[in-house]
C-alpha cells in the first residue's frame, strides 16, 4: 500500500486505512480471523476483530440490537458485554458467558450472516481504535505505516497498553513495534503482515 500522510482522525476514518489494517494486518487476509467468526472463547468472541467482553459494547452501539436480539443496545451493553465472561471463569467452554445463551448465539449468528455485518464490524472496530489513533496523531504518527503500527498494537493490548508501550519507547513507531513483538511468534506474524502491507522505508 502506498504510504499516505494523515492529519486528523476524520481523515483516517474516511479512508481505506482502517479496513486495510483490519483485514491485512489483524486478520492476515482472513487467515486468522473472519467476519463470520463466532466462538465460545472468553464467554463469546465475535467477528473479524474478535470482539469479546468489553469490545462487544462497541459492536452493539453500531448494530441494530432489537433486530437481532429483541433488546435495546443499552441493555446489551450493560448486561452482555463486559459481563460476558464471569469472574474466575476462562469462558473456554459453552457452559459460561454469553455464548452459553441460545438467544444470544442465534442473534449473533443472524447478524454475522447479514449483508450489513462487515460495515458494522468495521465501524465498531474503528471506534475502539479511535483513542489510540488520536494519541498516535498527537505524537506525530501521521503516515499510514505508523498508524497501522498503532492500530495493530492497540488491537492486541488495548488503548492503555499501546499508550504505555509507546510512551516507554519515546513515541518512536519502529521502536514501539519492536518492543511489542519481542520474541512472541503471534506478534511476529502480525509484524510480518504489517511489513508486507505497509513496507518500512
Amino acid at each position: 500500500m502506498t504510504k499516505h500522510e494523515f492529519s486528523s482522525y476524520d481523515q483516517i476514518a474516511s479512508s481505506d486505512l482502517p479496513k486495510t489494517v483490519l483485514i491485512e494486518v489483524i486478520a492476515r487476509h482472513f487467515k486468522s480471523k473472519r467476519y463470520t467468526d463466532l466462538v465460545p472463547l472468553d464467554g463469546g468472541t465475535v467477528g473479524i476483530a474478535n470482539f469479546a467482553t468489553g469490545g462487544l459494547a462497541s459492536l452493539y452501539r453500531e448494530m441494530d440490537t432489537p433486530k437481532y436480539f429483541g433488546r435495546p443496545a443499552a441493555e446489551m451493553i450493560a448486561n452482555y458485554s463486559a459481563k460476558c465472561r464471569p469472574d474466575g471463569k476462562t469462558g473456554n467452554d459453552t457452559g459460561w458467558g454469553c455464548y452459553s445463551k441460545e438467544w444470544w448465539r442465534n442473534g449473533m449468528t443472524r447478524f454475522l450472516a447479514s449483508p450489513e455485518t462487515e460495515d458494522v464490524q468495521n465501524r465498531a472496530w474503528l471506534a475502539l481504535m479511535r483513542p489510540s489513533i488520536e494519541d498516535a496523531l498527537a505524537h506525530g504518527w501521521t503516515d499510514s505505516r505508523s498508524l497501522a503500527i498503532a492500530m495493530g498494537i492497540a488491537n492486541s493490548m488495548g488503548h492503555s497498553g499501546f499508550k504505555s508501550l509507546a510512551n516507554a519507547n519515546g513515541w518512536r513507531p519502529e521502536d514501539t513495534l519492536a518492543a511489542y513483538v519481542g520474541d512472541d511468534e503471534h506478534r511476529a506474524r502480525r509484524r510480518d503482515a504489517l511489513n508486507k502491507t505497509f513496507p518500512p522505508d
